[in-house]
């Protein structure tokens, strides 16, 4: 099928020499017969080895120079964006961290003030040495044994468990004869009051003890119980002095009424501390604050307390302190959450104590405790020690250390402004400085995310990104129509070359020129069609080859080349439907009209298969065996039994149309089955095991026009509508009957 190209160039046909038509060039047909040699054969040089043409050099170059003008301009911008920004949002830390400051600080001086006010209260003093007075004679009165185990059980039950949580941050192990207040006084306030409700329930305001203390509690419980929120405590306490440090009153009875200052398990906290070593210090009328930290009486919640010195006349008889729940004072640090308002959209603000601990809840546990937790578990023992206990106590106040450089910095008297990671790892820009209050020093720091105060940064670099994605579609278009003006005489034929080798074999060449393009384009468009008669061939001997295979082999183990994909065993279960049929002499006529009966029979089962998911394993002219759900999950035991039943039907309907009869034998059997691809002197696909022997002869015992299934395809099918009725007619070869089952159709049917 060889042919020969002519190089003749085109020209004045008078000018034509024979020498030149008998030029050739070498044929295609002497080429390997594969399409993808014969377009490989085509070209001399590879796409990317073969000279640049003009038109991609233009594009290229004013792609290029317009990226470089883009990326040049923006990263200059980027730069110097990037410096603004990071100076202005310092910037604008620092003036927040100072607003917060000035509020935290006037705001604490008001309460330290109302503080004061209210320890110069001749209300209050009354009240102080009434009830050291009536607690005094407390202290004659001890509580009775079964009074005094009941206290002890108390605590043992309710108490000590919070106690020894607390230990974990500086309690340490806390006994029950520790816990309970040393006093007669104390143990009798508690016994009366707390014992009867729990560690936290409101106390009775009258117990009905009928002490003079409860009496004093009485009269006293409306004002003092409105001068602490008037203040703006949750608590208010009265300390004697006359009797060494014990908490001689509470509003809420809680179970540090009674409670000594001076030894016990709250001898080392801030309020003792206030009371026994600061207030000394200060002048007379002044208040001092202690640092938060978390009080077991206050059901584990985070408290400070304002405390000012109670005089009678010239002399300190005792303390008023009143206690601060955090509240108060995330409310000033968040601007009551109205973050946006104090110009930290996404960042927020927190105190820090001199020892290092948080002293104000951060935004983030605010807004997602369970993310706070979760970023402070990192798996080493002291952070998850750390993440437990303020999972227990429901705050990270007074239990998150923040040892940051902004607090370092602050603590040494310095402003401190820049970028650094805060107390969970996170990298931010902060701005922190000191807060000298009456009593303690406090650290305000203000700080944002980098990657929020930076994203503006990165929504200018994504416009930028933007505007060099539609510059260079703009450029490359302008490139591209300028290109193929210059070079309008070469673009169509390397475009059709290029298509040729594409696979195109009828390219829109312009062959009527009067040039070397027309040459081109006429000796291109013989060079299509050799092709196209080369392909074609190649086709038909492909799609013969897959044909013949086709004959003897499932189609899914023959690939579109005509070759055999996949010649290994397999071993499945599967169901084997087994048909033997034969043509009942009628209206037929002569045996050439039976065969084509048969034939037909034949096409109806494998296009019955085809629908059934069927793999064929033979189909002779009077014998068919079908293997179905091979490779499957299941057995096929149902689709073979549809397979049958429908076939049955539609041989009927062939018999019909003949007005003739076929005789049909239809066995199944279910099972493990091996298929594959014999090759013992000829090319066939074959099927071995017990149920192929078991179909083949229970077809052959079957009577004309029966369906019969063994108990292995019965067991199988998992369709409740078969109506199976037992062949109690069949019998093997010792005449013992065998155990099969006729198929009557379906309960619908």
């Amino acid at each position: 099928m060889s042919q020969t190209i002519d190089t003749t160039a085109s020209g004045d046909d008078d000018a034509a020499s024979d020498d030149a038509t008998d030029a050739t060039e070498p044929t295609i047909g002497d080429i390997d017969a594969d399409p993808d040699a014969l377009i490989a054969e085509l070209s001399t040089h590879s796409r990317w080895q073969r000279p640049r043409p003009l038109s991609r050099k233009i594009t290229t170059a004013l792609i290029v120079t317009s990226l470089l003008a883009v990326a040049t301009f923006g990263g200059l911008n980027f730069f110097a964006a990037s410096d603004l920004l990071v100076e202005g949002t310092e910037d604008q830390l620092d003036a927040i961290a100072g607003a917060r400051a000035n509020s935290i600080e006037s705001g604490t001086e008001q309460l330290l003030s109302r503080v004061a006010a209210a320890s110069a209260d001749l209300g209050v003093i009354r009240a102080l040495e009434d009830f050291t007075a009536a607690y005094e004679e407390l202290n004659n009165d001890p509580l009775t044994d079964a009074q005094f185990d009941e206290l002890v059980l108390f605590y043992q039950n309710e108490v000590i468990g919070q106690l020894e949580a607390l230990g974990v941050v500086g309690l340490g192990d806390i006994a029950v004869d520790e816990a309970i207040p040393p006093s007669n006084a104390g143990q009798y306030l508690q016994y009366h009051y707390r014992v009867p409700v729990g560690p936290l329930a409101e106390a009775p305001v009258d117990p009905g003890d009928g002490s003079r203390y409860t009496e004093l509690n009485v009269e006293y419980e409306d004002f003092l119980r409105t001068l602490s929120e008037n203040i703006g405590g949750s608590d208010l306490m009265l300390i004697s002095l006359a009797q060494e440090g014990d908490i001689v009153y509470t509003v809420d009875k809680r179970i540090d009424i009674g409670a000594s200052l001076v030894e016990g398990p709250y001898a080392d906290n801030d309020l003792a501390r206030a009371v026994t070593t600061v207030l000394p210090r200060v002048p007379v009328g002044d208040a001092v604050i202690t640092d938060y930290q978390v009080y077991i009486p206050a059901g584990g919640e985070p408290e400070a307390f304002a405390v000012s010195a109670v005089r009678s006349d010239t002399e300190v008889i005792g303390a008023l302190a009143v206690e601060i729940p955090i509240t108060s004072l995330n409310a000033v640090t968040t601007a009551n959450g109205n973050w946006d308002a104090i110009g930290l959209s996404n960042g927020e603000s927190y105190l820090v104590s001199s020892d290092g601990l948080l002293q104000s809840e951060s935004r983030l546990w605010i807004e997602d405790p369970d993310e706070y937790i979760d970023k402070l578990r990192d798996g080493t023992t002291e952070n998850e020690r750390l993440a437990d206990l303020i999972e227990l106590f429901g705050s990270p106040v007074g239990l998150q250390p923040v040892e940051t450089t902004p607090v370092e910095a602050a603590l040494e008297g310095e402003v401190f402004s820049g970028s650094t990671s805060n107390y969970l790892g996170q990298s931010t820009y902060a701005s922190a400085q000191a807060l000298r209050l009456p009593g303690t020093q406090w650290i305000v720091i203000s700080e944002v995310s980098q990657d929020d105060a930076t994203r503006p940064l990165y929504d200018y670099l994504l416009r930028i990104i933007l505007v060099m994605a539609i510059l260079v579609p703009t450029a490359a278009i302008i490139g591209i129509a300028l290109a193929r003006r210059m070079t309008r005489p070469i673009g169509p034929t390397v475009e059709a070359a290029e298509t040729i080798a594409g696979g195109e074999r009828h390219p829109d060449l312009d062959d009527e020129r009067r040039d070397e393009f027309g040459d081109l384009g006429r000796r291109l468009n013989l060079m299509a069609r050799d092709l196209e008669v080369q392909e074609a061939a190649l086709s038909d001997e492909y799609e013969r080859r897959r044909q013949l295979l086709l004959a003897v082999l499932p189609p899914h183990l023959v690939g579109e080349g005509g070759e055999v994909a996949d010649d290994t065993e397999g071993h499945d279960e599967a169901t084997m439907v087994a048909i033997g049929i034969a043509v009942v002499a009628g209206e037929f006529g002569d045996d050439e009209e039976g065969a084509n009966a048969l034939h037909a029979a034949a096409a109806a089962a494998e296009d019955l298969g085809g629908d059934h998911g069927a793999q064929r394993i033979r189909v002779a002219a009077d014998r068919y065996l079908f293997a179905f759900g091979a490779g499957a999950e299941e057995s096929g035991a149902d689709s073979a039994l549809a397979f049958a039943t429908n076939f049955l039907a539609r041989v009927e309907a062939l018999a019909s149309d003949a007005e003739s009869e076929f005789d049909v034998h239809i066995g199944l059997s279910t099972g493990t089955v091996g298929t594959g691809v014999l090759d013992s002197g000829s090319l066939t696909f074959g099927a071995w095991g017990e149920p192929v022997r078991r179909a083949l002869a229970i077809s052959a015992l079957s009577k004309s026009d029966q369906i019969l299934v063994d108990q292995s395809t019965r067991a199988e099918a998992t369709d409740d509508s078969w109506l199976l009725e037992p062949a109690t007619d069949v019998v093997d070869l010792d005449d013992e009957p065998m155990d099969v089952y006729t198929v009557v159709g379906r309960a619908s049917e």
